[in-house]
């Protein structure tokens, strides 16, 4: 879809919309020998009489540094009649600084579209020295078929008048002077377009008039300037002027959004609001009455095959999609105005405009309510923002609905086979419903599922050793957008080629990278899915650091560390764009020869731009990094760069993970008896030598027992001492078990990994606590079996021993708790706090009942000599063992 006005951009650089140097990627259709009748159509005559004369500025020593293609421009000046066929007078006037300069002004390009618009050269001069040489009579002139948008299969018959001037030097100022009448018929007379106030370059003087009948009712508004008009009336003509000098150059960011425009300009238009727009585009999409037997049969086709009206529509859509290829003649009125549905079946082909309208024309012989809507694929949703008018669209799609739900369809994308629950919508942001009963533009995001994030899942198979060669697995999977963009990237691409680039990319973080298979791809067109998986071998994963005397194997994410880049610049006079649909869940996977100390974590990293989420998660042989980056916005503010900046970088250093280990490799370090820790087992046979010579001076303390009661109070292991039986039972059980469950973080290859510094498990806290633990419960397995035989044999002595062992334990899990939480780590998996607090709760109980229990005062009343015993009133038999 064409736009015959000028429309603003983030990269207007220069001021007059066709004046270069060269013809640099305009295709040129014609000769450079051009019929001269096309030249005679181009009259040379000086400037109608409404035209205002302006003298040029003067250059301004402080912008002299900030122009660019050499040349200063001195006078911008366009003047605009909407009278009658609408003329358009402009005038430019430039300084040659340098060479380069000189290269530029020698050439004057000016577009117009034959079809509508007529060519008048007003002047053209170069002042050289102060004296003014006219070129306007001998220049040479060649009319040349200008087609700038040829990459987008679109033809719309513009040409371009080209100037070649002699005798350009450095110094010279070029003053040149046109004036291109006519209108395009499509918009029935009514008026609109903008002027541009600043631009990329700095202007000595900037001009602009605007003419308009008093009678009409067109709008004026300035667009992001304060500026205001000189207003005034002529001749039943009300005049709009605005005089500038020493304009300095406005110089966006490169990388800002494709809607952001903070050039000043000046809009009008004759459209009332943006339904005025709708209404003027009714007459041009309204559904033809009557079709041809061609297009009648295609309607009986889909109706026959699709019973449901979910069926009709993606049918009608794959119809035009698959059997209408896409080709704008944009000619004239065809810019804005689309061709008859018959003509376009006819011919095969199409541009959007086309498209959209013989897929409505379907719909609606199909039962299915639809309209077109104008969408700008640039300007989005800053759409809202703009004067209304058709000048404001580049693309026609199609609404349409199924019952209480809206569907967006877009007739000029490949063919899209998903179903309707996975069909990829378009989403310009806002759309103009070319509809009667239409609310002006209405937003293209209501009720819209977000895109599916992007999973990939990448494996390093280092099981047979971390040394060698090792197989590396890519699997992607691609959902919706993604997945269409891929089909494509797969239909129009070279597969080898395609492959090639994929290595090239894995290859800058693994250096040899080599195909091991060739990449599979598994296509659901239904679910709209695509898993690709790329098979690669590692030549070398590890490096060994003879300095550090350590291997060190780096596990890099590349699909994550292109998401996670850093700005170009964080100082910036535009926002900053950035990729809404970036969502990515990356799982890397490590198969490892063995089992590693390696401490699970989590990270966050949030932003307002953005979410970050690692986990690391050991599970045996297998190290699993989960990493999620989700996208939250499409652009950051240019004031909130550097927070943005600041935060990728924080969570960018969280994904460099690396494994280090000595000379041999892991998988070859221990193995048997190797694994065993002979200083750890020498500390453990002392500790229990130690806890074993105790148990024995327990054993042999012999207290006096507390006075019992004669009368018929309870006595023997009954009511509440079962439970501590059954606990003191369980005791030296639950400790070897302990010592066993532990065994491997006291092996010789853990141990050193955990409490060598520079390996990535080192922690200082590490030996103590292992140690304390070691310790600690071989003291329980000893002790507690102690106790139970005193407990059995009823010995006076228990109830001090049991009391002093219950403080006992509950003092070894409060060390124990601190020591963990010393340990980042061990911090993270520990769920000892509920342990501690139960523990301590039941030590408390238990010492309350062995002081205070008549049962216990009862029971516990043997010496290790049985003729001690002597309590009144109480048999000596009910002693005995």
């Amino acid at each position: 879809m064409a736009v015959e006005q000028e429309r603003s951009n983030g990269n207007r650089r220069g001021i007059g919309p066709w004046f270069r140097g060269c013809l640099g990627g305009w295709l040129i259709l014609l000769a450079m020998s051009p019929a001269q009748a096309e030249i005679d159509e181009i009259r040379r005559t000086p400037a109608a009489s409404w035209v205002l004369p302006v003298e040029r500025g003067a250059i301004d020593d402080k912008l002299l540094g900030q122009i660019s293609g050499g040349s200063y421009y001195l006078l911008s000046d366009v003047q605009i009649n909407t009278t009658g066929e609408r003329s358009v007078y402009r005038r430019y006037a430039s300084k040659a600084i340098n060479a380069a300069g000189v290269d530029s002004l020698a050439t004057i390009e000016i577009g117009f579209d034959p079809a509508y618009q007529t060519l008048e050269l007003n002047a053209i001069d170069l002042i050289r020295d102060g004296r003014t040489i006219p070129k306007l009579a001998d220049a040479t002139l060649r009319v040349l078929q200008r087609e700038t948008e040829l990459d987008r299969r679109i033809y719309d018959g513009s040409k371009s008048a080209t100037i070649f001037l002699e005798d350009v030097r450095v110094g010279d100022i070029v003053d040149y002077a046109y004036t291109v009448h006519g209108r395009n018929p499509v918009f029935d007379g009514r008026e609109f377009g903008t002027l541009g106030l600043q631009f990329g370059v700095p202007i000595a003087r900037l001009h602009a008039r605007l003419l308009a009948p008093s009678k009409r009712d067109i709008q004026v508004l300035p667009r992001n300037s304060a500026i205001e008009a000189r207003v005034g009336e002529r001749n039943g003509l009300r005049e709009h002027e605005w005089d500038q000098r020493n304009i300095a150059p406005l110089l966006p960011d490169a990388d800002a959004p494709a809607w952001y425009d903070p050039y000043p300009v000046v809009q009008w238009s004759e459209f009332a609001d943006w339904q005025a727009v709708a209404n003027w585009a009714l007459p041009l999409y309204a559904v033809p009455k009557t079709l041809s037997p061609e297009l009648e049969a295609e309607v009986a086709r889909i109706a026959k095959a699709e019973p449901s009206p979910e069926g009709r529509l993606l049918a009608a859509l794959r119809f035009v999609q698959g059997e209408i290829r896409y080709l704008g003649v944009e000619v004239g009125p065809g810019s804005h105005a689309p061709n008859p549905p018959d003509q376009v079946l006819a011919r095969r082909f199409g541009d959007c405009k086309d498209k959209t309208l013989l897929t409505v024309t379907l719909l609606d012989r199909l039962g299915i309510e639809a309209h077109p809507a104008l969408v700008d694929t640039d300007t989005r949703r800053a759409l809202a923002k703009r004067m209304p008018s058709p000048g404001q669209f580049d693309h026609v799609i199609v609404q349409a609905k199924l019952g209480d739900r809206t569907i967006w369809l877009d007739p000029t994308r490949a063919t899209q086979n998903a179903d309707l629950a996975h069909l990829v919508q378009p989403d310009f942001d806002l759309a103009l419903v070319i509809d009667a009963r239409g609310r002006g533009l209405v937003s293209m995001d209501e009720g819209r599922e977000p895109a599916p994030a992007r999973l990939v899942k990448a494996t390093f198979d280092a099981r047979a050793g971390l040394e060698d060669a090792i197989p590396f697995t890519v699997v992607t999977t691609l959902e919706g957008e993604r997945a269409e963009s891929m089909r494509n990237t797969l239909a129009t691409n070279n597969f080898e080629e395609l492959q090639k680039s994929y290595l090239n990319f894995y290859a800058e973080y693994y250096s040899g990278l080599e195909i091991a298979e060739p990449m599979q791809v598994k296509d659901d067109e239904r679910t709209n899915r695509i898993i690709t998986t790329e098979r690669y071998r590692i030549p070398k994963f590890s490096t060994w650091s003879e300095e550090k005397k350590q291997h060190t194997a780096d596990i890099q994410t590349p699909d994550l560390d292109e998401k996670l880049r850093s700005p170009k610049s964080t100082i910036r006079n535009a926002p900053l764009s950035v990729s809404r649909t970036s969502d990515l869940t990356l799982i890397t996977e490590t198969l490892l020869p063995e089992a590693w100390p390696i401490k699970p974590d989590t990270v966050k990293v949030n932003d307002p731009a953005f979410s970050f989420e690692r986990a690391i998660t050991p599970k045996g042989n297998r190290l699993v990094i989960t990493d999620r980056f989700k996208s939250l916005v499409d652009e950051v503010a240019a004031a909130d760069t550097a927070r943005y900046a600041n935060h990728l970088a924080e969570a960018r250093d969280q994904i460099n993970y690396y494994l280090y280990w000595g000379q041999p490799a892991p998988a070859e370090q221990r193995a048997g008896l190797d694994r065993i820790n002979w200083l750890l087992l020498v500390i453990g046979a002392m500790a229990l030598g130690f806890w074993a010579w105790l148990s024995l001076k327990l054993y042999r303390y012999d207290p006096l027992p507390k006075s019992g009661s004669a009368d018929n109070s309870p006595l023997g292991l009954g009511g509440w001492l079962v439970l501590p039986g059954i606990g003191l039972i369980a005791s030296p059980i639950v400790a070897l078990f302990t010592l066993y469950s532990n065994h491997d973080a006291w092996a010789a290859d853990t141990w050193g990994s955990l409490t060598t510094f520079g390996n990535p498990g080192y922690h200082a806290m590490w030996a103590p606590a292992l140690l304390f633990e070691l310790i600690m419960q071989l003291g329980v397995f000893a002790i507690s079996i102690l106790v139970a035989i005193l407990f059995f044999r009823r010995r006076s002595s228990l109830p001090r021993i049991y009391i002093g062992f219950q403080i006992a334990a509950s003092a070894q899990l409060l060390v124990d708790q601190l020591l963990v939480n010393a340990i980042p780590q061990a911090a993270a998996q520990s769920t000892g706090g509920p342990q501690l607090i139960g523990g301590l709760i039941g030590t408390a109980i238990w010492i309350m009942y062995f002081i205070h229990s008549v049962r216990v005062r009862n029971t516990f009343v043997v010496r290790r000599d049985l003729s001690a015993v002597s309590l009144p009133g109480v048999p000596r038999e009910a002693f005995s063992l």
